[in-house]
């Protein structure tokens, strides 16, 4: 019988499976870890509950449930867990456009507008560098601004 599941379970539910463990044994709160036996070779450390007469069954202190340590080897390694939320470095690139409304279609009555471009940049990153608009002569090159802001560009 399957056993209920957490959002924060399914991760290393998937990973028991996928290394020939079946989740539904393992307890919820246990910690299976990556590891490696005497012999160097890699594995996965587990505690499983264990059955008897194909039912699960209480340890002798009638208390908790009766479990085992147990070893398997390792066939695919755990992903690694996502790491902490940050803003990190994104450059972000702007550039300045003057607009007005352009002149007037006779033949139509519409009016478009029209836009050229000032020469003028800005530039940003998420760990606060902002140049202001500038003219774009005066801004470091891209290849100078990844350097110092390694991360993504927009």
């Amino acid at each position: 019988m399957p056993k209920p599941s957490t959002p924060a379970w399914e991760p290393t539910a998937a990973w028991l499976q996928a290394n020939g463990i079946d989740p539904s044994d393992v307890p919820l709160d246990s910690t299976p870890s990556e590891g490696v036996d005497s012999e160097g070779r890699p594995i996965i450390r587990y505690t499983v509950l264990l059955r008897r007469d194909g039912r699960r069954y209480l340890a002798d202190d009638g208390l908790e449930a009766a479990t085992e340590e147990r070893e398997a080897p390792l066939i695919t390694p755990r992903t690694a867990a996502p790491g902490p939320w940050a803003a990190g470095h994104q450059l972000t690139i702007r550039t300045q456009l003057e607009s007005r409304v352009g002149p007037l279609y006779e033949a139509t009555g519409d009016r478009w507008a029209e836009h050229r471009d000032t020469g003028r940049i800005l530039v940003s990153c998420n760990c606060g560098f902002a140049t202001g608009w500038t003219l774009a002569a005066a801004i470091p090159s891209l290849a100078e601004l990844r350097r110092e802001h390694e991360g993504n560009l927009i």
